[in-house]
């Protein structure tokens, strides 16, 4: 009787476990089943979306700094020279009569208006060499000057379209840093490109000077989307208003594009275009320092008001 007893005991002990396994495998499936189902949606909801706007973004190329556009763009040719001269004036002409210079800074962005100004671009050549602001103070001490065209730090050459004097010494190229330009005419009008429009085209509408290194965040009173070129380091622009007023503009670090259209938001600009940042960007008003270099960094471009 003995016997029976721990066999039938045994004998439960097995069925038990057994219904018990049964009973797990249905709950492990289910648990594997969502797990499964989990990671598919994470994986759709976190995936980038690739929208219309991204695929605008500039790219990295190999070359150092470099950014294109996905779609490169045909350049039409145009005669170049090396040296366009000695650098002269341009009348701007704005349509109100308003203080020389005003200072229209906001937190962390700089913006002083320029009304009726002569304009002076300092580059004239393909490398024109690079000056200190205190070199530019020197010879133009009663001015708004700010740095503008980027440039090759190694060679010193200047970058993107260029125009001095109404001669093209840089043409157009296929970079975000080539690809937009802000153009002083010799009537004394202003007018932002890029390079869809041919220099021998901007050369016929009398362009004098021209001032780029980033892409143009607006565009006949059209605000553009940040295609990459302003991000979190200090950037310098250039812009013009409804009435031809010219502005000088830099934003400091991390204030970006939102912060920089959120301050120039009522301004009525008609054009706003991107130029060289980082430790180039430099600012001063009659001798007195705006805004200091980062490294105290020459530059290859200077842009003098008076």
């Amino acid at each position: 009787m003995m016997k029976n007893t721990k066999q039938s005991k045994r004998s439960a002990s097995k069925n038990s476990s057994k219904d018990q396994k049964k009973k797990k495998a249905p709950l492990i499936i289910t648990m594997i089943i969502l797990l499964l189902v989990g990671s598919s949606i994470a994986y759709v909801l976190l995936k980038p979306k690739q929208t219309s706007s991204s695929a605008l973004k500039p790219i990295k190329t190999t070359a150092p700094d470099a950014i294109i556009p996905p779609t490169s763009v045909s350049i039409a040719p145009a005669p170049e020279v090396e040296d366009t001269g000695e650098a002269g004036w341009v009348q701007v002409k704005s349509k109100t009569k308003l203080e020389k210079f005003t200072d229209l800074s906001v937190p962390g962005v700089t913006i002083y208006r320029a009304n009726n100004p002569k304009v002076l671009k300092t580059a004239a050549a393909q490398i024109p060499g690079t000056f200190m602001m205190s070199d530019i103070v020197a010879q133009y001490p009663d001015s708004l000057i700010m740095n503008t065209s980027g440039f090759d730090m190694n060679t010193g050459q200047i970058v993107g379209f260029q125009i001095n004097n109404g001669q093209l010494f840089s043409n157009w190229s296929n970079t975000a840093y080539g690809s937009a330009s802000f153009v002083i005419n010799k009537n004394g009008s202003a007018n932002g490109y890029d390079l869809t429009t041919p220099a021998t085209e901007i050369l016929e509408k009398g362009g004098e000077q021209s001032y780029g290194f980033g892409s143009i965040l607006i565009k006949d009173g059209v605000v553009l989307p940040n295609d990459g070129s302003v991000n979190w380091m200090i950037h310098s622009y250039i812009g013009n208003d409804a009435d031809n007023n010219i502005y000088l503009i830099i934003s400091d670090t991390s204030v970006g594009y939102d912060g920089t259209m959120a301050a120039v938001a009522n301004l009525n600009l008609k054009n706003l275009v991107v130029l060289d940042g980082g430790g180039s960007s430099q600012m001063s008003l009659n001798g007195q320092t705006i805004f200091a270099s980062q490294d105290g960094r020459p530059v290859a471009d200077f842009i003098v008001l008076r």
